[in-house]
């Protein structure tokens, strides 16, 4: 089945909260990914892909967490759902074929 790939960018203090929030709203498998902030920098649109101001400014590494969805109706209304319920932190979905 296809997948809807999420990506949460945000500070790497900000993780634990994220991720405990996420879990809150139902999603169990979530990966962490450390990104230099060049990396960062060349990938994100400020306040589209990443809304939290200290990223851009302090100019260290951020953490991107990856959790996934089943391309299906369900999934797509799980996905809705936690997009509506992390007020202000955007999802950057991505659709994959497996």
């Amino acid at each position: 089945m296809n997948q809807i790939l999420a990506t949460i960018k945000c500070p790497a203090d900000e993780v634990p909260r994220i991720r405990e929030q996420l879990q809150e709203l139902g999603v169990n498998m979530i990966e962490e990914q450390k990104v230099p902030y060049e990396q960062f920098i060349e990938e994100s649109r400020m306040n589209y892909d990443c809304v939290y101001q200290q990223a851009w400014e302090e100019k260290k590494a951020v953490s991107y967490l990856h959790f996934s969805f089943d391309d299906s109706a369900e999934g797509r209304e799980q996905s809705y759902f936690i997009e509506f319920h992390l007020k202000q932190i955007p999802l950057n979905l991505c659709y994959t074929m497996s």
